[in-house]
């Protein structure tokens, strides 16, 4: 469907272990572009799937109903598209082109035939990459209160009660992880899969598209720029004298900008003192290169479905 892997994200349902108390509806059903606030927001309306897995589509679409748990009008979902292939179109309109903007598998770098890009991230650090979820039932019901106006007369000595039932906006997401979810040969623990990464940005999402600009050819590199990545292996050494930080040669996310070899690449790349020499080249320490290879062998992984 265009979108950039369709894989199974999403281990649970209702159905097992919550009472059903209205049918499910289908979830092809799209969402209501005239959904207006006084209409009030209830989970009971966001279709849920039954299935123990969640497709990717599924997903999703419970994203752009849910909204993040902030409702389907106050959320980048009404703002952000999530199809990378409507966003390669040669023709893509500039208002809906905007909606692409975030997504590097459906913007092509511009055209910039002298521009050079590195990245520079590091790498061996246990980062959260996935969630096991589980539903609070509780939740799943709307959650009323009850407000009282009162209109009173000029004496004060006759009122009249209104009272109404209101919709409390937004209501919780009825999901929270499940932290009985442990597999320690799989990564998880306590409801979370990590994989590497920086601690904060896995592996994936740190070099997966600047290798593919640097590929010859790349659609999405449309004049050729030069993509260097530079990969630091984290080594923590803790120091009495800057306890606050990972040493010399942390990869952490924002500690890394206190690595000695990403400080060298910087000044290096401002200065251009030694840049092609020194810079210029590849470092890579990860299995990035094996991951890559896993995700563009699948039938729909990688970016073949988006350029199309």
């Amino acid at each position: 469907d265009g979108r950039f892997t369709p894989e199974i994200i999403w281990n649970n349902g209702t159905d097992d272990f919550c009472p059903v108390s209205t049918p499910p509806v289908d979830n092809a059903t799209p969402v209501d572009e005239n959904y207006t606030k006084e209409e009030g927001f209830i989970h009971s309306n966001l279709r849920i799937p039954p299935s123990r897995k969640w497709s990717m589509s599924e997903t999703i679409d419970y994203i752009f109903q849910n909204g993040g748990g902030y409702g389907p009008t106050i959320s980048s979902s009404s703002i952000f598209s999530f199809n990378s292939k409507d966003g390669f179109k040669k023709r893509t309109p500039a208002k809906e082109m905007k909606k692409h903007w975030h997504d590097p598998t459906a913007v092509p770098l511009p055209r910039a035939p002298s521009m050079k890009i590195y990245c520079l991230y590091g790498t061996g650090i246990p980062t959260e990459r996935a969630y096991y979820y589980k539903v609070a039932c509780d939740k799943l019901d709307d959650v009323l209160s009850t407000k009282g106006n009162q209109t009173c007369g000029e004496n004060e000595q006759t009122c009249e009660s209104e009272t109404t039932m209101i919709n409390e906006e937004p209501p919780e997401s009825p999901f929270y992880i499940d932290t009985k979810i442990t597999d320690l040969s799989q990564n998880i623990h306590y409801g979370v899969r990590f994989s590497d990464g920086d601690t904060s940005v896995p592996l994936l999402s740190l070099g997966y598209m600047c290798q593919k600009w640097a590929e010859p050819k790349s659609r999405h590199n449309p004049s050729g720029m030069k993509v260097f990545t530079r990969e630091r292996k984290h080594e923590a050494e803790p120091s009495l004298t800057d306890p606050g930080r990972g040493g010399p040669h942390s990869g952490e996310h924002v500690d890394i900008l206190g690595n000695v070899g990403v400080i060298e690449d910087v000044v290096r790349i401002a200065t251009g003192y030694e840049v092609e020499e020194k810079v210029d080249h590849d470092i890579i320490v990860s299995q990035l290169k094996n991951i890559m290879k896993s995700i563009d062998s699948h039938p729909f992984g990688g970016l073949k479905n988006v350029v199309k």
